[in-house]
């Protein structure tokens, strides 16, 4: 026969085990989105002032005209300082870099120039996904329209280009950080305005 104290300790034993996972599954349906949704939103805007950094330095650049001169911008595409968890979800994820040609193209001397295109899509799965997009000295963010325009020489129209013959496309995924590499080559005056041909390189 068993006595009624074992019988009351399972029953207490399972009251509890029964409350945690009551708690852990409100705390996975209302706090974990939440708290996943902030850090989304930090490393949203996080990128966004790198990417409006790496306009600031190629604008420099252009202003400078100093050619044969490489610089370097590391783009961090994870919070470093995000909480470690046991819930996976909690952590934002890196999405999509990648580098392209615009379709717009110039021809100087039987040379094909393209703006150079740099976008960032988001791989979230709380926040709003966005997508960050640099292109020919223009950043632009969606969903949220912002834009910072193309600074320079007042009245000139200038575009940051690549030369067909050394440009290389690519995309990285899931990628925690990625380093670009870029070098004024030289700077061409056309009918479409003052080209600025850049080398970049990434790794």
């Amino acid at each position: 026969m068993y006595s009624d104290d074992a019988v009351s300790e399972v029953i207490g034993f399972s009251l509890i085990l029964v409350m945690i996972i009551l708690a852990l599954g409100i705390w996975s349906i209302h706090a974990a989105p939440e708290i996943a949704e902030e850090l989304e939103r930090s490393q949203n805007e996080d990128l966004f002032r790198q990417f409006a950094a790496f306009k600031y330095d190629l604008d420099l650049f252009l202003v400078a005209e100093n050619t044969g001169v490489y610089g370097q911008k590391i783009f961090t595409l994870a919070l470093v300082k995000s909480p470690i968890s046991i819930f996976s979800f909690s952590r934002a994820s890196p999405g999509r870099f990648s580098m392209e040609r615009g379709v717009f193209t110039f021809q100087v001397n039987g040379t094909t120039y393209y703006p150079v295109v740099f976008t960032y899509q988001s791989a979230n799965r709380h926040a709003e996904n966005i997508v960050l997009e640099l292109r020919a000295g223009v950043l632009s963010a969606k969903p949220s329209g912002l834009i910072l325009p193309k600074s320079g020489k007042r009245d000139t129209t200038y575009h940051i280009v690549v030369s067909d013959s050394s440009f290389v496309p690519w995309a990285v995924s899931g990628t925690e950080q990625v380093i670009v590499e870029y070098r004024l080559e030289r700077i061409l005056h056309s009918d479409s305005g003052t080209l600025y041909v850049f080398d970049f390189s990434t790794r």
